[in-house]
Formats: structure tokens, sequence, C-alpha cells
């Protein structure tokens, strides 16, 4: 590569932008200049965290004040087009993320375009520059295989959008876009080994899933094809279950099969031994192969951890990283690898054109233009900040059964929960860490509600998008005359592992908690800083602290009860028989509906629980027993947690990894919930009364999340 200096601007903000962000920091003579996105606020944080001098909310202004040499493109597929058209005009060369364009007709005129300017375009096909990818190919194509009898790729993965949203994603507009969001992945494999498209295909698609705004989704997609005698099959999985993602070949000579989830590749052919030892041979072989391989992967993320290592860690990381130094490398020489070529991007959008086509999927009715909820009769009161969550749904359903008129204030109004489109409320567009948003929202509002929450990893993260937003939010509302701020804590500012302590409001939050959990420390700094407010000006403020909170809209693989790595293992704190500090969603709403009515109580809180009658254990045979699956269950002492915390924060310690915290025994004791919440002081003083029939709480609590996450 050359010595001068390339200047390198990001277009888009969004999950995969930290990933080229850290593959360009790899390479020495590239200059990260500036970050453009819709969305100003996201690409500033994005800018302030990673050190980039400039941001900007708008293309073309960025083309014309930034002297800039290549622009990374990583849009929704949707934009792809226009956004690249346009930096090829300004006379830039283009790194885009998959797909190239969401149509054949795109891609084409767009490298008509980039050959006529004398521009390059890369396609980033990730998956492509993985290591056991590139093995598979190379005995492939050096006849090792022999010829080829059959490939199948297989893509086993759930897709969280499908639960939660955001619905107003491009990928869920139409059941085919998903062919040029995810499938491009697999699509690229199979054209960059086939050399070409297949010869015929046939597909067929099952299990629709009704989205809002009258979307629909495949969850499972079979593609089956031939070239030439090579048989042809690519399937799509989009449920929840044990993730699989790779490629299986056979051929006349040998069995190649790349796992890509597990970054190995093993290769299966004939030895000279005789039939019974080269079976054992075909066993231990590929086996220990695979075990060395999964040595060394681990042995790469453990020394990435550590700063050993300057190139990423895990197999997506690398291979992305790869993938953007060969753009660079082929920049520099004039001629681009094959697997970034536009010509292969072209070819992967052909065939998910072909796949769409022989889909011979109901032409779908237009999306309403929004899920919106009819307007309230009267002009809204109460403003709900945070209102599309868990609770929040709950919580707005309960004020308007009981007759408020509620504004919600959401990211996305155009994503409503199907839940908020059935009420009649108001629905803005804002969010809480913009100032100029919650403004607006409060116009004629008496009572806010605020149940948004910060996201990062660290505490410098949550400082910027959860103290200071709420610190602003509580000033506007003095600002504005409201009448009352209902802030939503929680029970994660306490030490719950002593046996003999009855927690109450009173009890103080543990400093051993706070120090190791920033999402614990941000709750008890809002709060310090709304009472300061309350004594200080007058902030109107009551606090709630609910505790593990369960119901309908939950999921039943709740982390306030155990640990889940995965959905099918369970990490229990200690022996996990200490009686649980259970409430139902519905009655932490009541609990905050009936506050409105009580005067006198500013400057209050109150711990929001039932009287405990589930351990942990309880749960999960619960749960086992009406999903009719067996998870597995790891129960271990509080030692052994702290031991492995301990190594863990040995490893991100020697990595200088700043949100490296040093491991409480206090705050892993705490996670057994050993002590007894009280909650006496909601019940006398707001009226309420949580159910706590052992029963109930099993069947809404548990029963009902279980039956609905697997519907």
């Amino acid at each position: 590569m050359a010595n001068n200096k390339i200047t390198v601007a990001l277009l888009g903000a969004g999950y995969i932008v930290d990933y080229h962000f850290s593959a360009l920091r790899l390479l020495p003579n590239v200059e990260i200049k500036a970050v453009c996105d819709l969305n100003r606020r996201r690409a500033e944080h994005f800018a302030d965290l990673k050190g980039i001098p400039r941001v900007y909310a708008d293309l073309g202004d960025m083309l014309a004040h930034e002297p800039l040499d290549v622009v990374q493109v990583l849009t929704p597929p949707h934009v792809h087009f226009q956004a690249s058209s346009q930096i090829i005009a300004a006379g830039l060369d283009v790194m885009s993320e998959k797909p190239l364009c969401h149509t054949v007709a795109d891609c084409q005129q767009l490298r008509d375009q980039a050959r006529a300017k004398g521009k390059l375009i890369g396609v980033t096909h990730n998956f492509l520059y993985l290591p056991v990818y590139e093995k598979l190919v190379a005995d492939w194509r050096s006849g090792r295989l022999g010829q080829i009898d059959q490939v199948d790729i297989i893509w086993n993965k759930e897709l969280g959008q499908l639960r939660g949203g955001p619905f107003g994603s491009w990928m869920l507009q139409t059941p085919t876009n998903i062919l040029f969001e995810v499938a491009p992945h697999s699509f690229a494999h199979l054209v960059h080994l086939l050399g070409g498209l297949p010869d015929s295909i046939a597909v067929e698609v099952r299990d629709k899933v009704e989205l809002p705004r009258g979307l629909e989704f495949y969850r499972r997609w079979e593609i089956r094809g031939w070239k030439g005698n090579t048989s042809i099959r690519i399937r799509f999985a989009f449920i929840d279950g044990y993730p699989e993602q790779y490629i299986h070949v056979r051929g006349t000579n040998a069995v190649a099969h790349v796992d890509i989830e597990h970054n190995t590749y093993t290769c299966q052919e004939h030895t000279p031994k005789p039939f019974d030892v080269d079976h054992y041979a075909n066993v231990v072989g590929p086996a220990k192969n695979a075990f060395l391989q999964a040595n060394g992967t681990l042995a790469k993320f453990v020394l990435y951890k550590m700063k050993l290592l300057k190139s990423a860690g895990g197999p997506y990381a690398q291979s992305i990283a790869r993938t953007v130094a060969s753009f660079y490398e082929g920049r520099h020489s004039g001629t681009l690898d094959e697997r970034i070529s536009p010509e292969l991007g072209q070819a992967a959008v052909n065939l998910a054109e072909w796949v769409a086509r022989e889909a011979n999927l109901p032409a779908p009715q237009k999306p309403a233009e929004s899920f919106m909820p009819a307007a309230p009769a009267q002009k809204p009161t109460v403003l709900v900040i945070g209102g599309t969550g868990f609770i929040g749904k709950v919580l707005v359903r309960h004020l308007c059964e009981s007759g408020y008129s509620v504004r919600v204030l959401a990211r996305d109004p155009q994503s409503c929960p199907p839940e908020l489109a059935q009420l009649k409320l108001e629905i803005t567009k804002g969010d809480f860490t913009d100032p100029d948003s919650v403004a607006a929202a409060l116009n004629g509002i008496e009572q806010v509600y605020h149940l948004g929450r910060g996201v990062g990893n660290t505490w410098p993260e949550y400082l910027k998008t959860d103290v200071e937003p709420t610190r602003k939010v509580a000033e506007l509302c003095l600002k504005h005359g409201v009448k009352r701020l209902y802030y939503t804590s929680s029970i994660a500012i306490y030490n719950a592992g002593d046996p003999s302590l009855v927690i109450t409001e009173a009890t103080p939050a543990d400093p051993n908690v706070i120090s190791i959990s920033p999402y614990a420390r941000s709750k008890v700094e809002n709060e310090q800083i709304l009472l300061d407010l309350h004594r200080d000006r007058k902030l109107p403020v009551i606090i709630f602290r609910p505790a593990i909170v369960l119901g309908r809209g939950g999921s039943p693989y709740h982390w306030g009860v155990v640990a889940w790595p995965y959905n099918s293992v369970c990490l229990v704190w200690g022996k996990g028989n200490n009686p649980l500090p259970i409430v139902l969603v519905n009655d932490v709403a009541a609990a905050m509906v009936k506050a409105i009515a009580v005067p006198n109580i500013e400057g209050a809180a109150y711990n929001l629980t039932s009287l405990p009658c589930l351990t942990a254990n309880d749960y999960l045979d619960e749960f086992e027993q009406h999903a009719g699956i067996q998870l597995t269950r790891i129960p271990a002492s509080n030692w052994r947690y702290y031991l492995e915390s301990l190594a863990k924060w040995s490893i991100k310690k020697v990595g200088r990894d700043p949100g490296a915290a040093f491991p409480s025994y206090a705050e892993i004791k705490g996670r057994s919930f050993a002590s007894t919440f009280n909650s006496s002081k909601a019940q006398r003083e707001l009226g309420w009364t949580p159910i706590s029939d052992r029963d109930t709480l099993i069947k809404e609590g548990i029963w009902a999340p279980v039956d609905e996450f697997l519907k």
C-alpha cells in the first residue's frame, strides 16, 4: 500500500460501523476524517467515542466540505445506490457493505457510472474472507475434493427484530427484503464457489409471521437448484434455536465442511489404511483438527482482549478487517480481489432477485403508512418517556384505562407496538437524550413518567446517555411547571446478599454494587440528582424501584432470575433456593398510576415487590414443564463466580479495557437475593395491593411470557 494518507469517511453510524472503524484503524496509511448519519446525535456519540474529528447529518454537505478519497457506505440496502452514486459523482471511491444495491438494474448503472468516472467500488461480503472459507476454496479449486456433487449452505439464526422491532426497518417492509439484507452472505458464497449463477432453482417458503402495520415475514426459506450435475441447497431459518452457519461440500474424493459459526474447517478423505482404520482416522483426524482450530480461535480472542494482538479478535471482526484491507490494497494496485468486486456483488443480487421471483409469494399489500393509535379525545396531560418498553407499554394502557390522556415519546413512531396502537393516545417522535424533543413533548403536560434508560458498557457512556439526559429532563420539567415527575429506578442498587437483612426504601445503595455495574450506578446517580433538585428547587419527583418484573410482553429469559448466556443454558446464583422479589408488570403499572392521586408524597421512593414465594429453581421448573423443554442449569457457589469474574478482569486489565472494574464478592453474593424486600410503604401510602398468590404469579409471570415467546 502507498505511504500517502488515504482520507476516509464513514456513512452510517449503526451496528456495523464499529467493525469498519476497527478495521480501518489497522491500516497505517488510512485517516478517518468524518462520520455521517441522518441521526446526527448517533453520529456525534460515535465520533466522540472514537475520536473522529467531524460529524455530518447530510452526505452532500460532507462531500462538499471534506477532502476525501473513499467513503465507506454502511447504510440500509435501499440507500446504497443513491449514496454510492452521489459519492462516485463527487470523484471518490466507494467501499460498500453488502449488497452492492438492492436491484440488478441499480448495480449495473452504478458499475457503469464508476467505470466512466474511473472510480472503484468494493463490496464487503464479509464471510468470504474467513481463513476457514479460504481453505475450502483452495481445496475446491485444487481438485482435492474431486468432482463436486453437492453444495449445502445453511443460515439458521434467530432474527431478533421479529420480536421487538424496530418494525420500521427496510428489511421488514416486504417479505423478500430479507433476501437483500441477510441472504447476500450466503448467495455470495454460492456464486463465488460455483463461479456464477446456478442453472436452475426452486424455492419453498414457510412459517409466515404477522407484524405491525400489516407487514408479513417468512421465517423459513429453502432454495434447491442445479449447476450442471452439482446439486445445490440453501436454507434459512430465522427462528429461535441453536445458531448454525455452515457450508458443506461433497465431492467424489472428499467431503469439506466450513463451520462459520465456530470458525473451523474440516476435510474428510480416504487414507491408504484398511477399511475400519480408515473410518477411525476420518473421525479422529477431523476432530483433532477442529480441536486445534478452536484452541487457536480462543487464544486469539484472549490475546486480542489483552491487547497483545493488534488484529481483530473474533472471526467475524477478523473477516471484516481482512475484507477492508483487501479493498485498500486493491485500490493501490488497481485490481480488486474477486471477492469484493462489483461483478460478484451484482451476481449475488441477481440470485436474490431470482429467488424472490421463484418464491412466488402473494403480492404484499401496501403497509399502512403508519401504525399509529387514534388520537385521544382530550389534549394529553401525561407524558410517558420509555412508553414502548416492557413496563412502559403496560403503564400507558393503565393510564388510558384510568381516564388519563397520554402522550408517548418514541424514537420511531412508525414502529409503534401493537399494544399501543389499540389505544387512544398521542405518539410524538423524540428521545429523552434530545432535550429539544423532550421540550416539545412537554407542551400541556402535567405528569411525566421517565422510564427511559441509557445504553453502553462503561460509566462514561452511561453518564452521557443516561445521567446527563435525566438531569436535563428534570430541569425541563421545572421550566415547564410539571406537577409531578415519576422516575423508574431499580432494586439493582441494593446488595441483597445478607439473609438477615430486610431491605426497605431507607436501605442505602451498596458501593460494592454500583462500583461494578454502570447501570446500577446510573440509577443511584439519577436518584441523587433528582432528590437534590427536589430539595433545592422543589422538583416534584417520586421514585419507583421495581423488583424482578414478570408478565405478558416480557421475556421468559429474565436476567433477574438467573443469568442466560444462551436460551438453553442458565447460570443459577448459588443453589437457587432463595425466595425472589417478584412482581407482576400489571401491579407495577398500577402502583405508578395510583401515585398521581396521592398528595404530599413528593421526594418519596417506593420499592415495588410482592411477597416472595418463588425461588429461581421454582421458576425454572415451571418454565421447563410449561414449555416442554429441558434447560441446562448450572448452579455454582459465589466463590466460583467470583474467581471466574476475577479471571475475566485480569484479561481486561492487561488489555487496558477502560470498562474493567475489579470484581466485588458482595455484588456477586447479592445476585442470589438472600435478603428480604419490604414494600409495605407502597402498599400503605399508595393503597397498592400487589398479587402475591403463587398460582397467579406462575400463570401470569411465567406461563404467559413462555407462551408468547414460543408462539
